[in-house]
């Protein structure tokens, strides 16, 4: 992480010293050129000049965050978008992944809090969000401001440090570019068709995944391939690792959907490259963001062929009783759709995970920096791909927090 302390000066006006608002004009500090003030994390081109230590043109300061004069091209976005006092930016079977009938194998709910580790900044006291930290280092930059007043007080700034920035865009999905996703794992089997299922990449020997995903009529997972874009390829990107041990949720009974969450270990340490970094475990039960991102080789529809290339697909995070009425009458849930559970899709159709997506990640990305990924579910369970009003069902992650620390971190 690079840390600076950059000095700034602020807008004058008529000899006194004033904080100019977003969305008002403003002029570049040594150059006869005009600008819009813009929250700093929505001014592109102040973001890029921080990466290459240009100091930007201050406006001001809005609940600790800097405002600055910005060169971008949309300026009358600026006066319709922002207010000057009030800022507000507008912000049939089961057939997954692979085939529940190639598997062989009482909820507690929990208070849900109003609380998002990606908005909160406070210090981390659990041993996942020291990780995560720890993990993101290689695309997390941070500059502090100073202001050039009397008694000023820092301001951080957050700056990612990566190539890719996620785009809310498998059923419906579109080819992900080499290493946006760097935490995408692949498990393979002794098979024919190898790669069965997904897996997300959380420390330097543990990958997550679904429960479902350890047992079928090939055996258990016997490698793991990181840093792929297409399967069928061995890269210099990408590389294999083998399994060294397999361990499943103590509470998953098999076919019953609940606690469909496992952990694989790896025989070695993995190499964190640009294609390969962890993703942060979510922590916190309530998901703030209203959409998600699936990522996997799965099929691109119910009845194709799965993809060679890793696709992406933005689904969105609806409420539990949606897919309460979806699943009513599906034997493997005979308590419901719970609290341990997420429901997510699109009720249009034609946007979903599908077979062989199993075991894969449902992710939010930080809005102050989207190159940092939070895993907040685990690719489930659902009926036909894509089907209208059929969301499908993954694992939420936050509700076992505790127990993946406790296996990955030896945290007790």
């Amino acid at each position: 992480m690079f840390f600076k302390i950059l000095e700034f000066s602020v807008l004058l006006c008529i000899g006194h010293l004033v904080y100019a608002q977003v969305g008002d004009r403003c002029f570049f500090q040594g150059r006869n050129k005009e600008g819009i003030c813009k929250l700093f994390h929505d001014c592109r081109s102040a973001e890029e000049g921080a990466r290459r230590d240009i100091e930007p043109t201050v406006c001001g300061y809005q609940r600790n965050t800097i405002i600055v004069c910005c060169e971008d091209s949309n300026r009358n976005e600026n006066y319709n978008n922002y207010q000057s006092h009030n800022y507000s930016p507008q912000t049939n079977e089961d057939p997954y992944r692979p085939e529940t009938s190639d598997f062989i194998f009482p909820d507690q709910e929990l208070p849900i809090r109003d609380r998002d580790p990606i908005k909160e900044n406070t210090g981390s006291s659990r041993i996942s969000e020291q990780k995560c930290k720890e993990y993101n280092k290689a695309i997390v930059g941070e500059v502090q401001v100073l202001p050039l007043v009397a008694n000023p007080q820092p301001i951080s700034i957050k700056i990612n440090k990566c190539d890719h920035n996620s785009v809310p865009l498998i059923v419906g999905g579109k080819p992900a570019q080499s290493g946006k996703y760097p935490f995408m794992a692949a498990l393979g089997f002794n098979t024919d068709e190898k790669w069965l299922c997904g897996g997300t990449l959380i420390s330097h020997r543990f990958i997550l995944t679904a429960a479902h995903c350890t047992s079928s009529r090939s055996g258990s997972p016997v490698v793991v391939r990181l840093g792929a874009l297409y399967l069928s390829q061995e890269t210099s990107t990408s590389e294999d690792y083998r399994v060294a041990d397999i361990i499943v949720h103590p509470n998953y009974r098999y076919p019953e959907k609940y606690n469909d969450i496992a952990l694989i270990r790896v025989e070695r340490d993995i190499k964190f490259t640009k294609y390969v970094r962890p993703a942060c475990l979510y922590t916190k039960d309530h998901i703030s963001q209203k959409a998600a991102i699936a990522t996997g080789w799965g099929r691109i529809d119910y009845a194709g062929e799965t993809s060679d290339r890793l696709l992406e697909v933005n689904l969105n995070i609806y409420d539990n009783s949606l897919c309460q009425k979806a699943y009513r009458n599906n034997n493997g849930l005979a308590n419901g759709i719970t609290s341990t559970m997420i429901c997510a899709g699109e009720l249009k159709g034609g946007k979903d995970t599908c077979q062989g997506d199993s075991g894969g990640p449902l992710v939010v990305s930080d809005k102050e920096n989207q190159c940092q990924f939070y895993v907040v579910g685990v690719t489930s369970f659902g009926k036909s791909c894509g089907q209208v009003n059929t969301p499908a069902v993954y694992t939420r992650v936050s509700k076992y927090v505790s127990w993946i620390e406790k296996h990955v971190w030896n945290n007790a």
